[in-house]
């Protein structure tokens, strides 16, 4: 009974009393109104930006990147023209050989058939070491690399009968420069010699035949050739350009 009278004694009575008075008084009422009015009620979350400024902020980095890519140059300091090119005084890129480009062509593209060493399957597959219908008219093979060959065909005395698939546009669609590079490649390698097939040579060649539509028979391949071209004198002049191939557009023999 004591403690209970301890709690709601005087003192209890007391502290009620002035927190009752307190907000009776009409000041601090007042202050506590304009408290209220002026600070937003707590609440929990975030107020999420709009996916549009997202994507629009993206973009402005994006293009702020770009932008400093291409006109900063380099971020050299001595570099103060807008039109500055960091690579106008970079080295030429070394141009490959078309022996070495028609080296990796034929290793990718004509080793599985005619085998490494160009002596080819017998029976099966035609050997290019030696054969006439690669060292003859640059035209002829160009033909067959271009289009393709179907049909029986005699080469070093022995008759083959199978199909070769096209290289040019209606078939693995090499570049003219590949395709030079492989006919110049098997010309010349295991002890064949003839002419290169230049980049130019092969782009006449493909503007003729990538429109034809068969393949070549191995009666076909000798019919209507332009003239083979020919290397022009050389040059003795000094400064003067190297000597080109001249050659003269081939019949299209469709």
């Amino acid at each position: 009974m004591s403690e209970e009278k301890h709690i709601t004694g005087p003192n209890a009575n007391s502290k009620e009393s002035l927190e009752k008075a307190a907000m009776q008084d009409e000041q601090m009422q007042n202050v506590h109104a304009q408290l209220m009015r002026e600070k937003e009620e707590p609440h929990e979350g975030f107020s999420p930006v709009p996916i549009f400024l997202m994507f629009a902020f993206a973009a402005l980095c994006f293009w702020g990147g770009v932008y400093l890519v291409g006109n900063s140059g380099n971020f050299r300091w001595d570099a103060y023209s807008p039109d500055f090119d960091p690579n106008a005084n970079a080295p030429a890129p070394v141009e490959i050989p078309l022996f070495e480009r028609g080296a990796k062509v034929y290793r990718n593209q004509c080793a599985q058939c005619h085998q490494a060493n160009g002596q080819g399957v017998p029976g099966v597959y035609p050997p290019l070491v030696a054969s006439d219908w690669v060292l003859g008219h640059s035209e002829v093979v160009a033909r067959i690399l271009i289009n393709g060959l179907s049909g029986p065909i005699e080469v070093n005395g022995n008759t083959y009968n199978g199909a070769m698939p096209a290289f040019g546009p209606n078939g693995l669609n090499l570049k003219a420069k590949d395709i030079a590079g492989v006919i110049t490649y098997i010309r010349q390698e295991w002890g064949n010699s003839a002419p290169d097939v230049t980049e130019a040579m092969m782009d006449t060649y493909v503007a003729a035949y990538s429109s034809r539509g068969p393949v070549w028979s191995a009666a076909e391949l000798r019919e209507g050739l332009s003239p083979e071209p020919t290397a022009a004198p050389p040059v003795e002049e000094a400064g003067a350009e190297p000597a080109t191939i001249e050659t003269s557009a081939p019949a299209t023999g469709h």
